[in-house]
């Protein structure tokens, strides 16, 4: 198995044709237009069936990433569910209103997701300082931050992702990703510094199996 690709699917059509092959986790997600928000309980309990690591994102709404109160309860209950159907990790980002790491917020939920692996994702992408908000989100515990380098494609934003990588080495995972696909994910293999990637292997609006074979070929080169 692939211990460096996540496959971010966003249905499960496109969950059964990526867990066909050697990939270390699925992103689980509805509505891309989006940028993906919290799937169904039932897509996450027929997912964790199929025995291969299931992370879902834990976004509530569209929208920003600062939540109520009662988006906050909302969401740790969600995470209680997906931790008691087996998912191995989740994947959320909490802002406060000036864009910061929001850290009481994230520490009720890494409270709740205790056991699980823990992915800070792209509102990340939103916050002003990069690199005191690695700091933060490695004190919360984070295993990983999904980026694009706070640029419209991973590729785009290379310079910031390969700099946050070597600040954050060995303390955390700096996880490109953002239409990272077969043909450009070179700009990162071999950087010594990254080792896990993100992609949806979309290809014209759909998801793309011989895509998909392309990245695995590139990463388990």
């Amino acid at each position: 198995m692939n211990q460096n690709l996540e496959v971010c699917t966003f249905n499960l059509k496109d969950f059964n044709k990526a867990i066909k092959y050697n990939i270390s986790r699925i992103e689980l997600c509805v509505s891309k237009d989006v940028g993906g928000i919290s799937p169904e309980k039932e897509d996450i309990i027929y997912a964790t069936s199929k025995g291969i690591p299931i992370f879902p994102i834990v976004r509530p709404r569209t929208g920003n990433f600062s939540y109520s109160n009662k988006e906050i309860q909302n969401m740790i209950n969600y995470i209680s569910f997906c931790k008691e159907y087996g998912c191995k990790g989740i994947v959320f980002g909490i802002l406060n209103s000036e864009n910061g790491i929001d850290i009481n917020n994230c520490k009720k939920l890494i409270k709740e997701s205790e056991g699980m692996s823990k992915t800070f994702h792209m509102a990340f992408d939103l916050t002003k300082d990069s690199f005191i908000s690695m700091e933060k989100i490695i004190d919360l515990g984070f295993d990983r931050i999904l980026t694009s380098g706070k640029e419209t494609s991973a590729i785009k934003g290379k310079d910031l992702i390969k700099e946050l990588a070597i600040k954050g080495r060995k303390r955390i995972s700096i996880m490109p990703g953002l239409k990272l696909r077969s043909d450009n994910i070179d700009t990162f293999i071999g950087d010594e510094n990254i080792y896990e990637y993100h992609s949806s292997c979309y290809i014209n609006n759909s998801f793309s199996e011989s895509e998909l074979r392309r990245i695995i070929k590139k990463v388990s080169n």
